[in-house]
């Protein structure tokens, strides 16, 4: 019995210990990537833990985290109250982790420096958008590529933004490793679709880059050319009532689903995804349509021009409004079109774009970088 808990031990100190360290808990690209990647981890092989800069047990995607399996840490119940601070730095000396894996801006920030410096063995940045927000200022580009100069490996999840890093930030570029994102592991959520219904919808954050403005003109322009057209729109944000109100101002009927964990039943009740952002990373919301079987109209911008060629309807950002109506009404009059498109979507998903693929390609990162580590010790 005693040789047999002895090995239970010996095991679990052999496993690698991860953090994967986001933002927030709440809704975004982002969490939905790393939910797919936590999904499908070889728990065999490491021992994950996941912490939130700030969340509470209301944030969105906290009963999701917890049904995950995986010790989830909130290290501040607000944004803007910086418990974080303190919590980070403690919870990394007590967690003895191999690995931090950070995600979005500040936990890439605060993290990729709390680690090096407390000395975590292997420090992870991903990627995921290519975000405006850092190339705008001057401070904050500094910021970033100080982050960035100081971990192992980084993770993009666009060729855009990997080039970015290296030409903008002057990041080498044997550190940046091109990391698509991935669908979670199991059977094609593909069902037979008619064709014969004309709801547009759309999903995403309320912010400027994600230009909901444009969906909403482009939505007045489709019930002018046909009444039966109808929207709904799935996502919150800082944007939420001026939205509203320019629906309103628009003559739009939009039904506001509100933030929503996951997007099964709204791709079910959908005939068209239109997606017109601004910039990109590589939407999962894309990748989820297309699993969904669901047609969809996006803007081709950085990793959405990158991947895909005759799978999506791909839209020229400086067209008007009026042409990309028109394109669209031409689409949803053609269902050989429609059926052809998603088939070829479905068949892009399977192959290229898989959760599990990609979290163990990670995982090989993790042991190659921390075999490094160890002989250079």
């Amino acid at each position: 019995m005693a040789s047999e808990r002895e090995s239970s031990v010996s095991e679990e100190q052999r496993k690698i210990r991860v953090l994967h360290l986001i933002d927030s808990l709440e809704l975004g690209g982002a969490q939905t990537v790393l939910f797919a990647l936590l999904q499908d981890h070889d728990r065999s092989r490491c021992d994950v833990h996941l912490a939130s800069i700030h969340g509470t047990p209301a944030s969105l995607f906290y009963e999701r985290a917890m049904q995950s399996n995986i010790p989830v840490i909130l290290l501040s119940p607000k944004r803007w109250l910086p418990i974080y601070l303190f919590q980070l730095p403690v919870r990394l000396m007590l967690g003895h982790y191999d690995v931090v894996h950070c995600h979005l801006f500040a936990s890439n920030w605060l993290g990729k420096t709390f680690a090096r410096f407390l000395g975590v063995p292997v420090v992870i940045s991903h990627d995921h958008c290519n975000d405006a927000f850092r190339s705008r200022s001057v401070f904050v580009t500094l910021i970033d590529r100080f982050a960035n100069g100081i971990c192992d490996r980084i993770f993009a999840v666009s060729k855009s933004i990997r080039d970015y890093l290296v030409d903008h930030e002057k990041i080498r570029s044997d550190k940046v490793r091109l990391m698509p994102n991935g669908l979670p592991a199991g059977p094609s959520r593909h069902r037979p679709r008619e064709y014969s219904g004309k709801v547009v919808g759309g999903a995403g954050r309320f912010v400027p880059q994600k230009n909901f403005d444009r969906f909403l003109r482009i939505a007045s322009l489709l019930h002018q050319m046909d009444s039966a057209y109808r929207f709904r729109i799935a996502g919150n944000g800082p944007l939420d009532q001026s939205l509203r109100t320019k629906a309103e101002e628009l003559g739009v009927e939009v039904e506001w689903l509100g933030a929503q964990p996951s997007l099964d039943r709204f791709f079910k009740d959908i005939d068209l995804f239109l997606l017109t952002s601004d910039f990109e990373g590589l939407p999962m919301t894309v990748l989820e349509a297309l699993q969904a079987g669901v047609p969809i109209a996006a803007m081709a911008v950085d990793g959405i021009e990158e991947e895909f060629i005759d799978e999506i309807m791909l839209l020229t950002p400086t067209s008007s409004d009026f042409e990309i109506a028109q394109r669209i009404v031409a689409l949803m009059a053609d269902p050989d079109a429609l059926s052809a498109q998603t088939q070829r979507g479905l068949a892009l998903v399977s192959s290229r774009f898989s959760a599990r693929d990609q979290i163990r390609e990670i995982e090989r990162v993790y042991v190659d970088l921390l075999a490094r580590k160890q002989r250079r010790d």
